[in-house]
């Protein structure tokens, strides 16, 4: 059954791809017209394309708790999506609570809430995160010790006061001063705080007022009002030698800024690389003597439009399907690169064959195709589905890159048997009429202009398929290595327990990608972040949320045990001060209110809840309360949010520890609830990350080996399937090696590596088993000399195609950069070296038929 399959599925692809030859060849400028028409029309899609910048939707997966938290927080609760940090430290390296950088800091403070306007006109206060507009804006510093005011400053400078209610926020009002220091030296006596090495002032911001239904949404002004703050609180100000202080700062827009800037500077290595490939084709194609005439190297230009075009469809087809695009899907560009060129190497090496046997013309691309196309279906499609596999994973991003990724090879081998034939067909007919391949150089080659008798085909020096095989060094040093008895136990041991060691290291390896790894390597928010780690010992302290769904706040139990809750929390090593925090809590101002009205604090709870709401000095706590209707009649509550600092390494194991721990507790004292943090978001995408590799890998093999053994006899499908895993494990090892963690990024790799790997083994089994040779040895000299240097071949033009990104000027793009030479490197070795080991082992099977697998013709 398995075989009749088999013999159906080869017909239908050898005739399809037949058919797909002779109408290239009939009608060469019809099908390249019909390629690119095809192109353009997907590609209009672009208009709609939307580049995903936001993090949480990127990178969380949708299924986790942290994602479904993030997102019920986010619709339910008056949250500041925006904001600017900036960190203030000394030129000189001092403390910075010294009078004279304490009095310009303040300046600076008053500068930007009430000075700066964009060039819109546009100031903080009008785009500050507030519940309500008559309120103040939402933001706290250390300078709420003189009420943001200079003059009362200047006052406690004077009267000696400055440090003395610093140290009163921390002892009486229990604020944590790491919220606003870092740096903090102490005195050893009192533990009083003397001085601080930074500050740290936070500006919420928010692009959308939700309290305010008619305000439209201000994303394009805020955008434009960080760009002004940017250019004159970071770049004006550094710039000034007038100011005794120097500033880090970093806004959303500046993130996004800085990822928009190192694509458009990595960029030219995409143009570099697409150089490259093309000189590499064109050297390929390259014939003497009359090369000026016999070479193609028009054809390998193509491969230009190939790749250009490939990259439009699947951009196009994104578009149109209303899937975002997001930074890491540039690097499809340097995959598609190196690797889409492959296809045409393949079928104009089955096009030479067919004019070295004098085949008729409309017949010649025909065979190529009917050979050689089948080989391209085959890589092509486990290249698709390698991609595709990663499109069931539940991380946008990830989902993003990998439909990206399989559009792009989807179009590749579309383009690899319509317009690349066509193009190869008229370039043909220009070899037989003896003219250039430059018009230009017409004249300057005439006595070169033309072919002997017999040459416009193919090579003089013969006519016929005479099928003989030029020996080459691979056959005549590595055959005998590969056959003997002790060449086998070598090579089969090594990579067996070479990648039994590289299982154990891939145990080893830690997750996780920071900020500072999406950016260029010189940008200042890597500055931030390492300021970060020095004065803050790499610990960032959060407002961390408490969440409670439902209303139980009559029940004097229920409310006991959420008091009892907050104790514990408040007892946690991670985090800081008491719920609350400075400002108290939405409760706390509910129950002090109701108790001086002489009402209790259960049974006139609901009644009273939509009056407290509507005053003015209690509007702001709509932030931390939704009710079930609207605020002016709310009776009951829908949920509500209560804060605590929260402070930790940035590591998402540890933050997944934290927020489990958390969670559990309050799911066991019978709340329905949750704690969130965006960084709980990230821990879960990286406490799910390892489990995703193995699964979407374990898929990707499961479909490769199902495609050999319908395609291909069952043994060498066997083969090849045991030839990728011990790359992929071989992959995994390596990057801890090379210090590369397991992230969003090398999984993209991971899943790639799939595709690539099957190309350098998928020949060298083709040629195997349908190669010429009776005994062992000849067998596999036969495929060494006819597949060795094809296989050398395909992995320069990919590793040409992506070696630029080691020049990358950011981390995440050198990590991908690493996993493409992994695969590289170990594809070849074991397509070169393991493969032949593997089917040598098996030979006794293939004596006598030449297999049972597909009758597919390999390179020549």
């Amino acid at each position: 059954a398995l075989g009749l399959l088999r013999h159906n599925v080869l017909l239908a692809l050898e005739t399809f791809m037949a058919k797909c030859g002779g109408a290239a060849e009939a009608h060469p400028l019809k099908i390249i017209l019909f390629s690119i028409c095809m192109t353009l029309l997907v590609s209009t899609g672009m208009s709609s394309l939307v580049v995903e910048t936001e993090s949480l939707e990127l990178w969380v997966p949708t299924n986790m708790d942290a994602y479904k938290n993030y997102k019920y927080t986010d619709e339910n609760f008056l949250s500041s999506n925006r904001g600017a940090v900036m960190l203030y430290q000394a030129k000189d390296g001092g403390s910075v609570l010294r009078s004279e950088y304490m009095e310009e800091m303040l300046g600076l403070h008053k500068n930007f809430t009430t000075d700066t306007s964009s060039p819109a006109g546009l100031k903080y206060k009008e785009i500050c995160h507030r519940v309500s507009p008559e309120l103040p804006c939402d933001f706290s510093n250390l300078f709420m010790i003189a009420n943001y005011d200079i003059a009362t400053f200047k006052a406690l400078d004077q009267a000696g006061q400055v440090l003395t209610s610093i140290n009163n926020l921390e002892t009486v009002n229990q604020i944590p001063m790491q919220i606003y220091m870092g740096g903090i030296e102490r005195d050893a006596t009192t533990n009083l705080i003397t001085g601080a090495k930074i500050m740290r002032m936070v500006y919420p911001m928010s692009s959308v007022n939700t309290s305010d239904p008619l305000r439209p949404d201000l994303i394009d002004m805020v955008n434009d009002y960080e760009d002004t703050i940017q250019d004159k609180f970071y770049w004006d100000w550094n710039k000034d030698a007038s100011k005794i202080g120097t500033i880090k700062m970093i806004t959303q827009k500046s993130v996004d800024d800085e990822i928009g800037r190192l694509i458009a500077v990595d960029s030219v290595l995409f143009v570099a690389s697409i150089i490259a490939i093309v000189m590499i084709l064109c050297g390929t194609f390259y014939k003497s003597p009359n090369a000026m005439i016999r070479s193609r190297c028009v054809a390998g230009l193509s491969a230009f439009i190939i790749i250009i075009f490939s990259i439009m469809f699947a951009f196009g087809m994104m578009g149109a399907m209303g899937i975002p695009m997001n930074s890491i899907c540039i690097m499809i560009c340097f995959v598609v690169a190196g690797v889409g060129v492959d296809d045409m190497i393949v079928i104009e090496n089955f096009y030479q064959k067919a004019l070295d046997a004098n085949m008729p013309r409309g017949k010649r691309m025909a065979y190529a195709l009917q050979h050689g196309g089948l080989s391209v279906f085959l890589t092509s499609a486990s290249s698709i589905f390698a991609f595709a596999s990663g499109t069931s994973l539940h991380i946008p991003g990830i989902v993003q890159f990998c439909t990206c990724g399989s559009l792009c090879f989807t179009w590749i081998f579309f383009l690899s048997i319509t317009f690349f034939p066509a193009v190869l067909c008229i370039d043909q007919q220009r070899i037989e009429k003896n003219l250039p391949q430059c018009v230009c150089c017409f004249n300057c080659c005439t006595s070169h202009s033309k072919v002997q008798e017999g040459d416009a085909g193919g090579d003089s020096s013969g006519s016929g398929d005479s099928g003989d095989i030029k020996s080459t060094w691979a056959g005549e040093k590595l055959t005998p290595i590969l056959t003997s008895k002790v060449g086998k136990i070598l090579i089969g041991g090594f990579c067996v327990g070479f990648a039994g060691l590289n299982g154990y290291l891939l145990t080893l390896n830690g997750t996780g990608l920071s900020v500072s790894d999406v950016v260029p390597d010189d940008s200042y928010v890597i500055e931030l972040t390492e300021a970060t780690d020095t004065f803050w010992t790499g610990k960032l302290t959060r407002g961390l949320q408490i969440v409670f769904k439902g209303d139980f706040y009559s029940d004097p139990a229920q409310v006991s045990k959420m008091e009892e809750y907050f104790t514990w929390a408040e007892g946690l090593d991670y985090t800081l001060g008491v719920v609350g925090g400075t400002s108290g809590t939405w409760y706390d101002a509910y129950v002090t209110w109701l108790e001086g009205q002489g009402l209790d604090r259960y049974s006139d709870f609901s009644a009273n809840l939509s009056t407290f709401l509507a005053l003015p000095q209690y509007k702001e706590w709509r932030a931390h309360v939704t009710c079930t209707t609207d605020y002016d009649t709310c009776t009951e509550i829908r949920c509500s949010q209560f804060y605590i600092t929260q402070t930790s390494e940035i590591d998402t194991y540890i933050l997944y520890l934290q927020e489990v721990e958390m969670n559990e507790k309050l799911e066991s004292m019978g709340f329905s609830g949750f704690n969130f943090l965006d960084e709980f978001g990230y821990a879960d995408a990286d406490s799910t990350i390892e489990k995703s590799t193995v699964q979407s890998l374990s898929f990707a093999l499961c479909v490769v080996l199902l495609l050999m053994v319908v395609l291909m006899d069952s043994i060498p499908a066997l083969c090849i399937f045991a030839c990728v895993l011990f790359i992929d494990v071989d992959l995994l090892g390596m990057l801890y090696l090379w210090d590369v963690k397991l992230s969003s990024v090398s999984f993209t790799g991971m899943v790639m590596s799939i595709g690539l790997s099957v190309d350098y083994n998928v020949h060298i089994a083709h040629a195997f088993l349908h190669g010429k040779g009776d005994t062992l040895e000849q067998r596999t000299k036969y495929t060494l000399d006819l597949m060795g240097g094809s296989v050398l071949k395909g992995g320069l033009t990919t590793f040409v195609g992506t070696v630029v990104l080691s020049m990358a000027s950011s981390t995440a793009f050198r990590i991908f950069f690493k996993v493409v030479f992994g695969t590289v490197t170990f594809g070849i070795l074991h397509g070169v070296f393991l493969m032949p080991v593997l089917l040598g082992l098996a030979f006794p099977c293939f004596q006598g038929g030449g297999g049972h697998g597909a009758k597919v013709a390999v390179e020549p």
